[in-house]
C-alpha cells in the first residue's frame, strides 16, 4: 500500500477520533455529527480501497480519477455553505421576532406604569 493511502486513511481515523472526542466534550452539536463522520468514512475507504476511485472516476466518465476528491470535496463545500445559509437565515428571522416581541414588552411595561 503507497504512503499516500496510509496517509489518508490516517487523516480519516484521526477526524473521526477528533469527532468523538468533540462530541464528547459537547464541542460539535450531534447534528453535525453526521456531516463531519461522512467525511471520515469517505477518507478512510478512499485510503483502504484506493482502486474504488478509479471505478467511480470510469463510471463517471472522469478521464483523471483524482480529480474526482476535487469535485466531490467542491460539491461538498457548497452543499455546506447552503446550509449554514439556511441556519443562519432562520436564526435571523428568530432574532427579529424576539427583538420585536421585547420592544411589545417594553412598550407595554413603560405604559403600564
Amino acid at each position: 500500500m503507497p504512503v499516500y493511502n496510509i496517509v489518508t486513511a490516517l487523516l480519516g481515523l484521526a477526524t473521526a477520533g477528533l469527532i468523538l472526542y468533540l462530541v464528547r466534550k459537547d464541542r460539535l452539536s450531534v447534528n453535525y455529527t453526521l456531516w463531519w463522520g461522512l467525511v471520515a468514512a469517505g477518507l478512510i475507504i478512499t485510503g483502504f480501497i484506493p482502486r474504488l476511485t478509479d471505478f467511480v472516476g470510469a463510471l463517471l466518465g472522469v478521464h483523471y480519477p483524482p480529480i474526482l476528491f476535487v469535485i466531490i470535496a467542491i460539491l461538498m463545500v457548497f452543499i455546506k455553505i447552503l446550509f449554514m445559509d439556511i441556519h443562519r437565515s432562520k436564526h435571523e428571522q428568530q432574532i427579529k421576532i424576539l427583538a420585536q416581541r421585547l420592544a411589545l414588552y417594553e412598550n407595554q411595561r413603560e405604559n403600564s406604569d
